[in-house]
């Protein structure tokens, strides 16, 4: 059988894009994609998303890698950045600073199984950003009146916006960008975070679950971003990235449970909700396969910047439900 194009492979399996125009979900299309082409034409259908240059962004990525005092070594400066750094990367990147913000990251994996060489994984992410400016604005502008507060340029005036990425290990990158594509959110957007509105103003990640005590630990940060920096400790500290000067990005174990497309890590990051800068991240590892623990909770909070920067985490276990 002849590798289908993306069009064909749409044919053969139902319209495509109906589920991945909204909320990313699993989508029995990326069972069994015969390429990468085909993953993308069900992952980022062209009629809701706007396709973008994967090698321009990527070579844009370690431009700025190297600008913030990245790796000077012989390797790419994003050789072992996985596809959730790589998407809060190009976010980080390509869209212009909020003071007051939420990312949301989730991950999940397609089986491709081409004709003519090995079956690969390919690794899924897409990344929202929800500008919380003009809702914080108007809180303040609640309590205090409007001569009080800041202008609404201050606060940020740029829409929401997702990105997805279909990335895969490749010419020493453990997750090389294949496809990218972009698309704003409306306001009529109706997106969850923890089975809240990622669009609330006040703190999803205290809310989420009752945290056990929080204990301080060392901030080791990279020259990068202060949100990369925080989110490869996360993922160290959960085993899904090797400690400093080792491999880098592991690729998880796909649970028995989990359909292709289907998300079963979520990444979520505050900015600015309090009173400071405040950075505010938790990641949630789902559907694990272990017969006790069904998922994996990490939260890690930065107060302050810089030398004088401190660092907090905790971290929980949920067991799966008693039959």
């Amino acid at each position: 059988m002849l590798s289908l194009r993306p069009l064909a492979f749409c044919a053969a399996f139902g319209a495509c894009g109906v589920v991945y125009g909204g909320e990313m979900a699993a989508d029995q299309r990326l069972e069994k994609a015969a390429s990468l082409e085909d993953v993308a034409a069900v992952f980022i259908p062209e009629d809701t998303w706007q396709r973008q240059k994967a090698a321009a962004l990527e070579e844009q990525l370690r431009e700025a890698l190297t600008d913030n005092g990245g790796s000077d070594s012989v390797f790419l400066a994003d050789a072992d950045i996985g596809p959730l750094g790589k998407a809060l990367l190009v976010v980080l990147n390509e869209e212009p600073v909020l003071p007051h913000v939420r990312y949301r990251l989730r991950y999940a994996q397609a089986n491709v199984t081409p004709e003519l060489s090995s079956p690969l994984i390919a690794e899924l992410v897409e990344i929202s950003r929800f500008n919380l400016g003009p809702s914080r604005r108007a809180e303040l502008i609640e309590i205090y009146g409007e001569k009080q507060v800041a202008p609404a340029a201050e606060f940020g005036q740029t829409p929401d916006v997702a990105w997805r990425l279909v990335t895969r290990p490749i010419m020493g990158q453990v997750a090389g960008l294949v496809h990218v594509a972009r698309r704003e959110l409306s306001q009529q957007h109706d997106a969850d975070c923890f089975e809240f509105s990622c669009r609330d103003v006040d703190s999803l990640n205290e809310a989420v679950r009752d945290w056990p005590e929080f204990e301080p630990i060392e901030p080791l940060f990279d020259q990068g971003p202060l949100e990369l920096s925080v989110l490869q400790v996360g993922l160290e500290k959960l085993s899904l990235r090797d400690e400093q000067g080792h491999a880098g990005w592991r690729i998880p174990e796909w649970p028995e449970s989990v359909a292709a497309g289907e998300p079963f890590i979520e990444v979520y990051i505050e900015r600015g909700l309090g009173q400071d800068d405040a950075l505010d991240l938790v990641i949630h590892h789902d559907q694990l396969m272990d017969d006790h623990t069904r998922a994996l909770w990490e939260r890690l909070i930065v107060l302050g910047a810089g030398d004088t920067a401190l660092m907090f985490s905790t971290s929980d276990q949920q067991p799966w439900p008693r039959q």
